[in-house]
């Protein structure tokens, strides 16, 4: 009978596979992706003698152009390596608007993962994980009061070059080669999560998908650069959040009302906003999802090339500053209508659990099975609903393309390796690296397929890295008196707590040490042939108290204890071997929040770290440090206040 019921499952999969419709709608998405590409990299590009804009003109854009003057005595503006630069290429000059970043902000963070992940998660493990919109509200708030006037003021390619003005390159180095081994991980799973998808409707191999998005996404990274994942991801974005959102209007309304869905979800325990259990092993509460949340979405968010890169592309700190509040309130908006589906999902299978009668085979195929289920007959929607996965696949993976190979030029091939390269092998170089990341991807599909809970996996994964790179920007941000020793033994100790506790809870997990508590399901419900041999029997869960206490720790905590252990063993070793005096620290590298607890005699080293400053720097303070240096110099005036001189105002020193 168990044959009966396989036979059974592909035969309900096969009522549901893509029309002609949905197979355009596709086809569709992809076209206009490449369309992108080729836009910007031929018919969009910078000209080195184009007129200077008022905006690319402001002092906030000075370090991206050099004004030069020709025979006539006109002036005009030369990008810093000529037509299509890699300033152009990498920083889209940095004259992006502040809407189309926000927009690539939240499709480079959203990828499938978050549309197929969440979703699972709040089916599996019920809504406490919904509070997750709360960390990313408060995370917006830090990044754009701590870490971004830092950035925006020093004006750099990459955001690691910062580690290397406030320690040295070796700190750099470490944290840059995280980065890159990080991303190499993180890409093959964006490729396998829309391909899973994809294979569920369609049937179609995951091979084969998987190398028709790296191509894509290649092609018009490739050609267009920053403008083209930027406003590929723009248009992408409202793709993803117009399908989910018609997947889940129509699904509520076909099963009743929101009513209904909230009276199965609490019937089912799948209502829990407040779970305030003290224990660290379990896997959703109300202190692991607002304390770990908040330490990963700030983590990611604050310091990772692949959201800073969008950030530096922009030209002020006040249109950065718009961006990340778009990108704030989007992310809330999209992740809680992800999370409103996980609870349409146990409205429609409260019943009839489709895993343990074997019409899918991971958690990740409940949603895409949902709405082939639900709205296949409609042409079109499942169509425009896998369209929407893959563009949050094609926009996760065209940034990781492009900050990733900005990291190889900048902090790897120039910093580390001490190149520096003509523009013609820099361009070279940067492209290669798109297309040999690409093909790596694809190379390390087949790893992914033996992971199981893309959002855990995914969390642990990035969280090593980017907790550590963050405790490291944090301790030179905030803790002024830290030194190179600190970060470089904080940063070590950071990564090996982290990576310890992460790895180990995998590999236990994979060897069925460690499972998570899913909450029950039912299958009273289903049809007789499917549930013929299926017996309902409640789960036996290992006894996991000989498992080593570190391992069983819940995903949430793993970035919290990777940047605490950087700042507490940062600043204990900063202390030891001589901290930093602060009377010669360049208050340009450290946070405005803490420039009140600066001494006066600092000041006046204001952007001697800077390399873009120039033989001003010591004297004019950048805009975005002004309202917090307001401190009496020895003359009486304000340090940062404007005064005139000679007719011209200027800033205090």
């Amino acid at each position: 009978m168990a044959s009966g019921r396989s036979t059974l499952a592909e035969s309900l999969r096969e009522l549901y596979q893509f029309s002609v419709v949905d197979y355009c709608m596709f086809g569709a998405m992809l076209i206009l992706s490449a369309a992108c590409g080729i836009y910007f990299g031929f018919f969009k590009r910078n000209k080195g003698g184009d007129s200077e804009t008022p905006e690319s003109s402001s002092s906030d854009d000075e370090s991206a152009h050099r004004t030069v003057t020709v025979a006539s005595g006109s002036k005009r503006t030369k990008t810093t390596f000529g037509s299509s630069t890699m300033d152009e290429y990498l920083l889209g000059s940095r004259k992006l608007k502040a809407f189309p970043v926000a927009m690539s902000l939240v499709a480079g963070y959203i990828s499938g993962v978050t549309i197929l992940g969440t979703p699972a998660e709040i089916y599996n493990f019920g809504t406490q994980y919904w509070l997750i919109v709360i960390p990313i509200l408060l995370m917006g708030v830090a990044v754009c009061t701590v870490y971004l006037p830092v950035f925006c003021s020093l004006k750099l390619n990459s955001s690691y070059e910062y580690l290397e003005l406030r320690f040295s390159s070796s700190v750099r180095s470490i944290a840059s080669v995280m980065f890159v081994i990080d991303e190499l991980l993180f890409l093959p799973m964006i490729i396998y999560v829309p391909a899973l998808a994809f294979n569920q409707v369609t049937g179609f191999n995951l091979y084969v998908i998987g190398a028709i998005v790296c191509v894509v996404c290649i092609f018009y990274t490739l050609l267009g650069g920053i403008k083209a994942v930027v406003f590929t991801d723009a248009w992408q974005v409202v793709v993803m959040f117009i399908s989910v959102v018609v997947v889940v209007i129509i699904g509520t309304i076909a099963i009743g009302g929101p009513d209904v869905i909230w009276d199965r979800s609490v019937e089912g325990g799948r209502i829990d906003f407040f779970n305030f259990n003290p224990s660290m092993y379990e896997r959703q509460t109300f202190w692991a999802v607002l304390i770990g949340g908040f330490f990963y979405w700030t983590s990611f968010n604050s310091v990772n090339q692949t959201m800073v890169q969008r950030y530096m592309s922009l030209p002020n700190l006040k249109k950065a500053k718009l961006s990340i509040a778009m990108f704030t309130v989007g992310m809330g908006v999209f992740v809680s209508v992800c999370c409103y589906a996980g609870l349409l999902l146990y409205g429609k299978y409260f019943e009839c659990d489709p895993t343990t009668v074997g019409l899918v085979t991971t958690d990740d195929q409940l949603f895409p099975h949902y709405v082939m289920e639900s709205v296949g007959k409609l042409k079109g929607i499942p169509g425009l609903f896998i369209a929407g996965v893959f563009g949050a696949a094609l926009s996760s993976l065209s940034v990781v393309l492009n900050s990733t190979s900005a990291v190889l030029l900048e902090d790897i091939l120039k910093g580390l390796f001490r190149v520096n390269p003509s523009p013609f092998v820099a361009n070279v170089f940067v492209r290669g690296s798109v297309v040999v990341l690409g093909l790596a991807a694809m190379g390390c599909l087949f790893i992914i397929e033996k992971l199981g809970g893309i959002l855990s996996v995914a969390t642990s994964l990035s969280a090593i890295a980017a907790g550590t790179t963050c405790g490291i920007f944090t301790l030179g941000m905030l803790v002024p008196w830290s030194n190179t020793k600190g970060a470089l033994f904080g940063g070590v100790s950071g990564a090996l707590l982290s990576g310890w506790v992460s790895l180990g809870s995998q590999f236990a997990g994979a060897a069925g040490e460690i499972v998570p508590h899913k909450l029950p399901v039912s299958i009273d419900g289903c049809i007789e042939d499917l549930v013929t041999n299926v017996t309902m029997v409640n789960p036996v869960y290992p006894d996991e108290s000989g498992v080593f206490p570190l391992y069983r720790l819940s995903y949430h905590w793993i970035t919290p204890i990777g940047v605490t252990t950087v700042l507490i063993v940062g600043t204990i070793v900063s202390f030891l071997t001589g901290p930093r005096d602060l009377r010669h620290i360049d208050p340009e590298l450290i946070s405005p929040v803490i420039h009140r607890f600066l001494p006066q005699e600092s000041f006046g080293n204001f952007g001697t770290a800077s390399k873009n400053c120039g033989a001003a720097a010591p004297v004019i303070f950048c805009e975005e440090m002004q309202p917090h240096t307001n401190i009496a110099s020895s003359s009486g005036t304000p340090y940062g206040t404007a005064v005139e001189r000679n007719g011209q105002v200027t800033k205090s020193r």
